[in-house]
């Protein structure tokens, strides 16, 4: 069956989120590995999701993406939806899956708002160079893994639990609600493209300026 080419990356970015956040919504009730469980799932999204949409599943990729002029504004609109009904569609599939009923969970008390800032921009930051490091050098097949593993890595060191991605923290605000520390984190997380956007171009402009001084010699 023919499909739209958009219609068929948004239906991919849907899926490979929606399963996402199933697994880490689901970990509340089965908790042993829980963050290897959510780091593997992601990573096999991406790889299953890569040949089709480019395996963004996350709103901050997709803008860094944008803003590369990687994709168009409407691509980046198609799979900002996609991105965020995937995600609550992974909530409820969670729960479900669980058999348990959506409550809303309260922040945890005497957590640094600043620390969970500074983790959010980090982990989002070092996920998006990997991916761009990693296919600027032609090594397109590590994505998945090295992602998988930043993930499996800020999830135990960051105070958030290294989300990372907007869609995840869009999932926790349908079900917390939308408040000021999720709101908080969506900001980091869109912050740490924008990091990873200046870094990436002041890189790159380094890289032609020591290759244009190399070949007038």
């Amino acid at each position: 069956m023919k499909m739209n080419i958009l219609v068929r990356k948004a239906i991919s970015e849907t899926m490979g989120v929606m399963l996402f956040v199933t697994s880490i919504v689901a970990y509340n009730f089965h908790g042993a590995f829980h963050n290897l469980v959510l780091a593997s799932t992601l990573a096999l999204m991406i790889l299953i999701t890569a040949t089709v949409s480019g395996g963004h599943l996350n709103p901050a990729v997709s803008l860094f993406m944008f803003a590369r002029k990687s994709i168009d504004l409407t691509t980046l609109l198609a799979y900002w939806i996609a991105q965020l009904v995937g995600a609550t569609l992974g909530l409820y599939l969670g729960y479900a899956l669980s058999g348990a009923s959506i409550i809303a969970q309260a922040p945890v008390s005497g957590v640094s708002q600043s620390g969970a800032f500074i983790g959010e921009v980090l982990g989002t930051t070092v996920l998006i160079l990997l991916i761009v490091r990693l296919a600027a050098t032609k090594r397109e097949a590590l994505i998945p893994f090295a992602v998988g593993l930043w993930v499996l890595s800020i999830s135990t060191f960051t105070l958030t639990g290294g989300q990372a991605n907007p869609a995840v923290t869009f999932a926790l605000m349908i079900r917390d609600g939308f408040d000021q520390n999720h709101l908080m984190l969506v900001l980091a997380e869109f912050v740490g493209a924008l990091v990873a956007l200046l870094y990436v171009v002041l890189l790159d402009s380094e890289i032609k300026a020591k290759k244009k001084s190399a070949k007038k010699k």
